[in-house]
C-alpha cells in the first residue's frame, strides 16, 4: 500500500473516530468530511496538503461542531506552537491550562497536534531514541490527563 493511501485511510479512521455522532460507522460520510477539510485547507477536495494545514482545518471544524453542545468541552493544544523541542516542564503548564478549561463538562476532548514535530525538534531523521521520547511524552500527557480529569467525565484524549 502506498504511503498516500495509508495516510488517507488513517485520516478517514481519525475522522470517523472524532465525529461518531455524525458519521457513526459510515466511512462514506467520513470521506465527505475529509473532502470538506481538504477544501478548507487547500482549495481542492482531493488534496489534503500539508499535515499542519489539514490539522488546522480539522481543529476549526471540531471547535465548530463539538462546542455547539453546551455539555461538551473542547481544547486544542498545539505542541509545536513555539517551534521548540518538547519539554515536559514547559508543556505541563499549557496542558494543565487546557484540562482546567474543559473541567466540569460531562464530555470533553483534549486534542493535541504536532507532538511528533515537537519531539523531533531540529533532528532531521526520526530515530529509535526519538521514538522512545515520543512514547514518554504520550505517557506523560496521559498521566496528567488521569490526574486532572474527574471520574464522571467522558474524556477523549487525542494526540497527533
Amino acid at each position: 500500500m502506498k504511503a498516500d493511501q495509508r495516510d488517507r485511510i488513517t485520516r478517514l479512521h481519525l475522522l470517523n473516530t472524532l465525529f461518531p455522532l455524525l458519521t457513526g460507522a459510515d466511512l462514506y460520510l467520513a470521506k465527505h468530511i475529509e473532502q470538506t477539510i481538504n477544501f478548507a485547507s487547500t482549495g481542492d477536495p482531493e488534496d489534503p496538503g500539508e499535515p499542519e494545514d489539514f490539522n488546522k482545518a480539522l481543529v476549526q471544524l471540531l471547535q465548530k461542531y463539538l462546542t455547539r453542545d453546551q455539555n461538551f468541552g473542547f481544547f486544542h493544544w498545539e505542541a509545536a506552537l513555539k517551534n521548540q523541542t518538547f519539554d515536559p516542564l514547559w508543556a505541563r503548564d499549557e496542558i494543565i491550562t487546557g484540562f482546567k478549561q474543559i473541567a466540569g463538562f460531562p464530555k470533553a476532548m483534549f486534542f493535541g497536534t504536532s507532538l511528533r514535530s515537537a519531539v523531533q525538534g531540529s533532528h532531521e531523521k526520526w530515530s529509535s531514541k526519538l521514538d522512545q521520547e515520543y512514547e514518554e511524552a504520550v505517557s506523560y500527557i496521559r498521566e496528567l490527563a488521569a490526574y486532572w480529569t474527574t471520574k464522571n467525565t467522558e474524556f477523549t484524549l487525542i494526540l497527533l
